[in-house]
């Protein structure tokens, strides 16, 4: 160890993050779609608000509060590490049901960008979907969306 290294090289802090409910696990998988590509749209925050209001699982939830520790979260640890964090909370006949709103809240700007693909491609893995069933969900959601979104 070098003279200066106690002054200068500080400990790395490993950043654990775990949501309380399945509620708070929605939010942070569904922000860390968004965010992955450094740039939030009014038009996915709008989207994202929409879909938690009008889930009844939502009804007693704090979205506020689930909305804020997503945020600061993904800043610490990233798109990837906050789904990571997240999925196990998420009951197994909802699976599908959050990729699929994932994925609309991804096209909800109008943009696809690589980023978002990727960020899909992996949500679809971290929640251990079949892949016939991603492929559909995909297929049915950029049919719905022809002409409002660029690919």
């Amino acid at each position: 160890m070098g003279l200066f290294d106690k002054f200068f090289n500080s400990p790395q802090v490993q950043i654990t993050y775990s949501p309380k409910t399945e509620q708070e696990a929605w939010i942070a998988v569904m922000y860390g779609c968004i965010a992955v590509d450094g740039d939030v749209s009014d038009a996915e925050i709008n989207k994202l608000t929409q879909t938690v209001v009008f889930k009844t699982m939502f009804k007693t939830h704090n979205i506020v509060d689930s909305y804020k520790a997503a945020m600061t979260m993904h800043k610490q640890i990233g798109s990837k590490q906050l789904i990571d964090s997240s999925v196990s909370k998420i009951s197994g006949d909802n699976k599908a049901t959050l990729f699929a709103l994932a994925l609309e809240l991804l096209l909800a700007d109008g943009i696809l960008a690589d980023k978002e693909k990727e960020i899909i491609e992996y949500l679809a893995t971290a929640l251990n979907l079949d892949t016939d069933l991603a492929g559909k969900i995909v297929e049915v959601t950029l049919i719905k969306n022809k002409g409002n979104a660029i690919f």
